[in-house]
């Protein structure tokens, strides 16, 4: 099976001025995650490009776009006391979100059967009017919208297993009810957001689902989460694309959280979310590159991901282990704040 792939050069070239953890190395572990798994040489290479402002505006600010890409015309800096720029994070940036709209849109006409974005910079943070958490433009969120405006999609499921909440994605689909958002993240921890009361304005209650797992949660959390509730919801919502924000620092190595998820637990999340995507929308699935900052762990997880999306249809894997108590009172907390969304589902 054919991976679509999107990566620049360009996107090492957003550096900070002095040591960040979202540092360009990052991206040669991930490509080494791919080549071991045996799908870079047949790839199908979806080339970087300059975003169209009318493609940004769609879920970003005017004025904030006006501002930021006059702040990123200068040499170096920071947009927010995390978020910095260098003198190539113009160009990075417009490139991540032109080549993700590409991306997104090769893998829904089926010139590749699925596909990662290895982008710098990320995007989950970034909302309608401020760049955050690394973060300037929402990539994923550009994708989606635009795919969705072009007519091609007329729903589009959105995963984020990163371990920071998709706050930017989470605001940028809030009142619309043809985006499903479902984020499984570290809490209390940044950004602060991703309560299980959280789940949608008036015009789409329970669109929004989010399971806010505490310090030490682990691969049983994730994958019962996914079982009892992601995947179900996923199958009643029928998408026809199904976008991962693809965030790697749940992983028990990486320095910057509390998660304790294995390498092997993100090849069977991805298998599991592909197995919906080929039984509602042809298998058209998309990764998008958030966070990870353990380079031994980025390579592992991206490696066990691309093995599991590369398989031939098979029988989903059955879920691994009993998820823990206080898992299991996120799990269930959640499940009390959308139940009545999805009637007769959960």
């Amino acid at each position: 099976m054919s991976c679509g792939l999107l990566y620049e050069d360009v996107f090492h070239e957003h550096v900070a001025p002095g040591y960040h953890p979202e540092r360009p190395e990052r991206l040669d572990a991930a490509r080494d995650g791919l080549d071991a798994a045996g799908v870079l040489e047949g790839a199908v290479r979806i080339p970087g490009r300059a975003a169209e402002p009318a493609e940004l505006e769609i879920v970003h600010d005017p004025a904030y776009l006006e501002e930021t890409l006059r702040a990123l015309g200068s040499h170096e800096g920071y947009l927010d006391p995390d978020t910095f720029f260098s003198t190539d994070t113009r160009r990075a940036a417009l490139e991540a979100a032109g080549g993700g709209i590409d991306l997104m849109t090769a893998v829904h006409e089926r010139r590749a059967d699925w596909g990662f974005a290895l982008v710098r910079p990320p995007g989950h943070h970034a909302t309608w009017h401020r760049a955050a958490g690394f973060c300037i433009f929402n990539n994923i969120a550009v994708a989606t919208a635009n795919l969705i405006a072009s007519g091609a999609a007329r729903r589009v499921a959105i995963v984020d297993w990163d371990v920071h909440h998709g706050n930017g994605t989470q605001d940028q689909f809030w009142d619309r009810p043809d985006v499903l958002f479902c984020s499984m993240h570290q809490w209390p921890h940044f950004p602060g957001s991703g309560l299980s009361h959280e789940i949608g304005g008036e015009p789409a209650r329970g669109r929004t689902i989010n399971f806010p797992f505490p310090a030490g949660s682990a691969d049983a959390d994730f994958l019962a989460a996914l079982d009892e509730v992601i995947i179900p919801v996923i199958d009643a919502f029928q998408p026809d694309h199904i976008a991962i924000s693809a965030g790697f620092d749940a992983h028990r190595r990486d320095p910057l959280a509390g998660l304790e998820l294995s390498s092997r637990c993100y090849g069977e999340m991805a298998r599991k979310i592909a197995a919906a995507a080929r039984r509602h929308c042809g298998g058209r699935l998309t990764c998008f590159l958030e966070g990870g900052y353990d380079l031994v762990a980025l390579t592992e997880s991206i490696n066990e991901v691309a093995r599991a999306l590369s398989e031939e249809p098979g029988e989903p894997l059955p879920r691994t282990g009993i998820a823990s108590l206080p898992g299991r009172s996120v799990i269930e907390k959640t499940l009390t704040c959308i139940r009545s969304s999805w009637p007769g589902i959960l």
